[in-house]
């Protein structure tokens, strides 16, 4: 029996355990957060509980046979998956442009995702270029290692980048942020010219302030830049007297406590628009108290240190890249979520890894947590290799330094 659990549950034991700990999280307070989404939304609460039980199981049979493939596979299925990914991000702006013009009298514009989907329903594609967009920039990184610093390198691993952050963000400056701070930190470390990536970074961060900037002054509504903008003065408020989100969900943290109030006795919860989902960090401080809380955060901080360690110890650079990604996306959604919720942050949308209810974001962490688990089984087999005196495995990319290369 332990043999052939070792043999499905591949990987990290240590990710394991976290991944575990975060879904019996998700299990016990999506039940006990449901009830205002449920009550706003027509939804009945067991039948809602049930379909997020689906969506953990089916995540859990995706990351285990993800967790089987060998990493050459993300390599050679990264390009065409980029170009997927492109193709998806293209329809939502087409149908974003056109919910504009015919919700327009309405106020109300066409949302992030794609509906009536076959056997699926509905999915988010900004969460499926996020994860992809990092695994292709692994492999083009891998692919131009020799040659990081030259500027024409730069361009084929920046403009890919660009492109899909650029389209995500109309509809969803959040996610475009996060993805774009990922790829340019895993360009960071994996040596591309620090001159040209700083340089881009302060040109677009110019370009989004400048952006903000001017729908304020001239009263403009581009893409959602009156949401952001209310957001930011949200936070920015020292009004805490408000029934805002921000302030609610800190009312929800402080009357945790400690130890909190239990599962299912939440009260600032049932206030809070989505505390299921953005603010389920505070229903879980508030139900089970500020240990629970720091138990969490404790949880993903473990979880990207056991990244980097299975990044060091992998052979391949393209797995090493791989994870690193991957592995700061996660931590880095995790941050961000957190910090709405204890009001460090402006409210965002990003969702509590592992934890939140929902289905495209759960389904997509544990995708690429399932990667990670592959690379870590490699690590395994490599060094049970190593130790018998068999050959190494040979990295499955190519090796390439050229800049004169086609580009890929």
């Amino acid at each position: 029996m332990a043999i052939a659990a070792k043999n499905i549950f591949r990987g990290d034991r240590s990710v394991w355990v976290v991944i575990i700990f975060l879904s019996i999280i998700s299990l016990i307070e999506v039940y006990s957060s449901l009830g205002k989404a449920a009550y706003d939304h027509g939804w009945s609460v067991t039948w809602t509980m049930f379909r997020h039980l689906r969506i953990v199981l089916v995540s859990y049979l995706i990351m285990i046979g993800i967790s089987h493939l060998r990493i050459k596979w993300f390599y050679k299925l990264s390009r065409p998956g980029y170009l997927l990914c492109f193709v998806l991000m293209g329809v939502m702006i087409v149908m974003s442009f056109y919910g504009h013009m015919s919700d327009s009298a309405s106020g109300h514009a066409a949302n992030r995702w794609l509906d009536n989907i076959p056997l699926i329903g509905q999915f988010q594609p900004s969460e499926i270029a996020k994860y992809v967009l990092l695994v292709y920039l692994a492999r083009q990184l891998t692919k131009y290692r020799d040659s990081l610093k030259d500027k024409e390198t730069f361009k084929r691993l920046m403009i890919p980048v660009l492109l899909i952050a650029g389209m995500i963000f109309p509809e969803n400056f959040s996610t475009a942020a996060l993805v774009f701070v990922a790829c340019v930190v895993l360009m960071f470390l994996a040596g591309v010219n620090r001159r040209y990536l700083f340089t881009t970074v302060g040109v677009i961060l110019g370009a989004v302030t400048l952006f903000l900037i001017v729908c304020v002054v001239f009263d403009l509504e581009l893409f959602r830049s009156s949401t952001w903008v209310n957001r930011i003065d949200e936070w920015w408020s020292d009004d805490k007297d408000q029934p805002t989100q921000t302030n609610m969900a800190k009312i929800a943290i402080a009357s945790g406590g400690l130890t909190g109030a239990g599962p299912g006795n939440t009260v600032q919860g049932r206030f809070l628009n989505e505390s299921h989902t953005d603010f389920i960090y505070s229903v879980i401080i508030e139900e089970m108290g500020g240990f629970v809380g720091v138990l969490i955060l404790l949880a993903y901080l473990f979880f990207f240190i056991r990244c980097m360690i299975i990044s060091k110890n992998c052979s391949s650079l393209f797995g090493q890249l791989l994870v690193l990604g991957l592995g700061f996306v996660i931590f880095l959604q995790a941050m961000i979520n957190m910090s709405v919720a204890t009001g460090y942050f402006p409210v965002t949308g990003q969702t509590l890894p592992l934890v939140s209810y929902g289905g495209t974001s759960y389904v997509l962490t544990c995708t690429a947590i399932g990667i990670i688990l592959a690379v870590s089984h490699k690590n395994k087999i490599d060094k049970l290799k190593l130790e018998s005196g068999e050959d190494d495995e040979p990295e499955p990319e190519p090796q390439t330094g050229t800049t004169n290369e086609s580009n890929n």
